[in-house]
């Protein structure tokens, strides 16, 4: 669909999750990578080097299966007594994440982290492990409102957050120029080759830290505000 778009003139960019064989001109993105390597980190830092972690998945979803093998593998290589005992597709739903967690809890007595690759299942996790009355740090990537409050209180450690607004903003502004090649004279072969000569294969748009401590930077009502 990207492909037959483009061929009918519609400048596409995509953005967060990517259809890298496509032709799309341009894909803006946090680097999924360092996000993952941060949390793991994060998990030594506040755990020790020796424990056990549970992730929650949503697979088919680029930036979130990313997320999550980059921070397995790390793990892995860098911390081997850091035991993955749980890993369990839970798809942005809230209440099958708190299935799964309950399960992970019962079974893992010993759990000590959890990474969430997105914000709908942290609601779920949450719920879980404030109900069985554990001691869990959780950490997940992207933001809701609920899961901002719980950051708030105390009950999840953090968030990792792609900094949408540059994420949109940039995303614009390729789409604008993938429409107005004739902005752009590259020092390429676009003349004779006939593509688009805006190609970016991939814009690191960074990623923010949500803490207790800057939770309020990120209430969605008030930046809205602004606009």
């Amino acid at each position: 669909p990207i492909n037959k778009a483009i061929e009918s003139g519609v400048s596409i960019t995509t953005f967060a999750a990517d259809s890298p064989k496509s032709k799309r001109t341009a894909y803006i993105t946090s680097d999924n990578v360092a996000e993952a390597k941060f949390a793991s980190e994060e998990i030594v830092k506040q755990l020790g080097a020796k424990g056990e972690f549970a992730v929650l998945e949503n697979p088919g979803q680029s930036n979130h299966d990313l997320r999550v093998t980059a921070l397995v593998d790390y793990m892995g290589s860098t911390y081997p007594e850091m035991k993955l005992v749980a890993r369990q597709a839970t798809n942005q739903d809230a209440n099958a994440a708190y299935q799964a967690v309950s399960a992970m809890l019962q079974a893992n007595p010993n759990l000590g982290a959890l990474w969430i690759p997105e914000a709908g299942s942290a609601e779920g996790a949450v719920t879980a492990v404030l109900e069985a009355k554990k001691n869990v740090l959780i950490i997940h990537a992207d933001i809701t409102p609920t899961t901002l409050d719980h950051i708030k209180a105390g009950n999840i450690h953090m968030a990792i957050n792609p900094n949408q607004g540059v994420q949109g903003f940039m995303g614009f502004v390729n789409t604008f120029l993938g429409a107005h090649p004739d902005l752009l004279d590259p020092f390429n072969d676009y003349k004779l080759s006939g593509f688009n000569p805006l190609q970016v294969p991939s814009m690191d748009n960074g990623f923010a830290v949500i803490t207790k401590a800057n939770a309020d930077a990120f209430d969605l009502n008030e930046y809205m505000k602004n606009r």
